[in-house]
């Protein structure tokens, strides 16, 4: 090896006839090219077990002592919580220094390799790697050989199905006959400019109704995907955590946002480090079903067809999906039992669906008895909810569960500490449903993060739990009903009311939406990030058919079919790039505090790349939850792909 970098110093003698001499020469170390590595690492994610196994390529480039350049890498990951791809396409690296005979440089997910350079005969690095990020710790050792192997292959991820004017990120993978993944430079093309073009990073711009071929090639080798481009409305929507997802008049489900755990359903996951504006643009779910509705929650999601099955996808560490298993997807997959559903409801671990005969079943974690089985046993497939009750609707909170029967009773069962379930106590769990104190006749329910709200048949609107979610202006914690103030009359039909994490929102019988709760990245819509523990009224004029409330952003769908989201918007779930920002745990957030209408679409003067590989703000510690779990949360044992950094 040649090059620039002295890493030591050595004295070479020569001898003759009982003479000698020495010299000290420079041993000059060039890392400069390519290098194929492998490496195996152990840790944790999110409290579980984790190891990974990956393949991949550096392409170093180098001056003096620094070390610069990119990493690619392909691999694979066992007892993970996620399930997400470990794939990444050439990312940066830094901090990279030769020191003598030992190299050390990051890659941008948040590892530190640390290594020896050995060689000749064979050039070869071999050394520790060390990651942490928000959710996972693992360790491991690594070895690179020098490469340069020619392209032998090209896989370009994904066919993808969108809406004009939106952006798609496409990725190319570069591999040599040996199956290593290789950071070679490719041109992107496409076969028809009029329906999609892509730029010289793979990022696609669907301009018309239509399909087109993208092709990435490199030293002669070619791959290519579809790109189908469609014009749409919405007839309901569904905000969830980081993402959202709505369904068209004529029953086409499409999801935005981060999809990370592949809760978007499209087949493949987000990739690492995607921008902003591929992440904002609706996608259309894989499989052609025809949906009545659908559901964003935490990493996963669940739709219910105009025939009445339940399918879900994403992840499925803990049997969320309803499918028996504990195995994640990518696609939807269908809920197992053979039950007609009526519709079907998410909560933070936890899934409920109610069927066309009003029986209520359950799914999941139950660590919390948020089942309603009277057990706190988890299961991978819906069991019947206890108590015989016929119920018209059933909502999911993040560990409790509410309902309304036929005969106009909410009841509600789960974890109970902050007073959710309604019933005057806070009993650390309710087993089965009880009923909500008061002798109420409700017709809507909702249940939330640690509150409950629920509908009369006049309008008015109740709520319970934790003080600054009630709406009732006293800022006081109530483990009963107490009715929101300002004298409203809410509307009663379905999706007229809802509950997320931080906040809650209803609509008048003339469409207009009030929301009341925090209101720190904008999730209220009243133009300010100003808390309001009494219900105010979101801005724009806009009368809306549905609404619904995530963990830190609301949607809704206008009567006239038109789409508008607002609040946090770090992982494009507003679906459209927006120029604001918030202060949120101490950084400045994308975000939007009034509507804006989901067009997939940059605004003008908004940023359109992710800063950095997590998209998402910084949640509440996951421990709190964990620990929340209890002991027996169930440890998965399958088999996926998944993160590591």
């Amino acid at each position: 090896m040649t090059g620039m970098a002295l890493s030591d110093t050595v004295v070479i003698t020569a001898t003759s006839e009982g003479k000698s001499g020495s010299a000290r020469l420079a041993v000059v170390i060039d890392l400069t090219g390519e290098w194929n590595f492998t490496e195996q690492l152990s840790g944790r994610h999110q409290q579980r077990a984790l190891t990974c196994s990956d393949t991949g390529s550096y392409l170093f480039t180098q001056s003096g002592a620094d070390i610069g350049g990119t990493t690619a890498q392909i691999g694979t990951c066992v007892g993970s919580l996620t399930g997400r791809d470990n794939t990444q396409w050439p990312t940066p690296l830094a901090d990279g220094r030769l020191s003598s005979t030992r190299v050390s440089f990051r890659n941008d997910p948040g590892c530190l390799y640390e290594g020896d350079v050995t060689g000749p005969p064979a050039a070869r690095l071999s050394g520790t790697v060390s990651c942490a990020s928000f959710q996972d710790t693992t360790s491991g050792t690594w070895e690179a050989v020098l490469g340069g192997a020619p392209v032998a292959s090209i896989t370009v991820r994904w066919d993808v199905q969108t809406v004009v004017g939106g952006v798609v990120q496409l990725i190319a993978v570069p591999r040599d006959a040996a199956g290593h993944v290789l950071s070679r430079a490719v041109a992107w093309s496409t076969d028809d400019p009029s329906v999609a073009t892509v730029s010289e990073g793979g990022l696609v711009a669907a301009r018309t109704p239509g399909s087109a071929r993208i092709a990435a090639t490199s030293e002669g080798q070619s791959g290519s995907a579809a790109v189908t481009a469609d014009l749409i409305s919405f007839s309901s929507i569904s905000a969830g955590l980081h993402y959202s997802c709505a369904v068209t008049p004529a029953g086409a489900a499409y999801c935005w946002g981060w999809g990370g755990d592949g809760q978007l359903g499209t087949g493949f996951r987000t990739p690492v480090r995607a921008p902003r504006a591929s992440l904002q643009t609706p996608l259309a779910v894989a499989g052609g079903r025809t949906f009545a509705t659908v559901t964003a929650g935490w990493g996963r999601s669940c739709g219910v067809t105009t025939t009445g099955e339940a399918y879900c996808w994403g992840d499925d560490s803990y049997g969320q999906l309803g499918d028996g298993s504990r195995t994640s997807s990518l696609v939807p997959v269908p809920v197992t039992g053979g039950q007609q559903f009526a519709s079907v409801t998410l909560g933070a671990y936890h899934a409920c669906g109610v069927t066309t005969t009003n029986a209520a079943y359950c799914w999941g974690v139950n660590s919390q008895s948020q089942l309603g089985d009277g057990s706190r046993t988890f299961s991978p497939s819906p069991v019947l909810v206890a108590g015989d009750l016929l119920f018209q609707s059933v909502r999911a909170g993040s560990s409790h569960t509410c309902g309304v029967t036929i005969a106009e009773v909410a009841y509600c069962w789960g974890y109970n500490l902050d007073g959710q379930v309604g019933d005057g106590t806070s009993a650390y769990a309710v087993a089965t449903p009880v009923a909500v104190a008061g002798d109420h006749s409700f017709v809507a329910v909702a249940a939330g993060w640690a509150h409950s709200c629920a509908m009369t048949p006049e309008g008015a609107a109740y709520c319970w739990g934790v003080s600054d979610r009630l709406g009732d202006g006293s800022g006081q914690d109530h483990p009963i009903p107490v009715p929101v103030a300002g004298g409203l009359s809410f509307a009663t039909a379905g999706g007229a009311l809802s509950a997320g994490q931080e906040s809650s929102c209803a609509l008048t019988p003339a469409g207009a939406a009030y929301c009341w709760g925090h209101n720190d990245i904008g999730g209220l819509g009243d133009g300010s990030t100003t808390g309001r523990s009494k219900p105010v009224q979101v801005t724009g004029g806009l009368s809306f058919a549905t609404i619904s409330v995530g963990s830190f952003h609301t949607c809704g769908v206008t009567t006239g079919a038109v789409a508008f989201c607002w609040g946090d918007n770090t992982s494009g779930q507003l679906g459209a790039t927006t120029a604001q920002s918030c202060s949120y745990s101490g950084l400045a957030v994308p975000c939007a505090l009034t509507p804006i209408q989901v067009t997939g679409t940059v605004q003008p003067g908004a940023t359109a790349r992710v800063p950095g590989r997590d998209t998402r703000v910084p949640e509440r510690d996951p421990s709190v939850l964990l620990q929340r779990l209890g002991p027996d949360f169930p440890n998965p044992t399958v088999i996926d792909r998944a993160p590591r950094r």
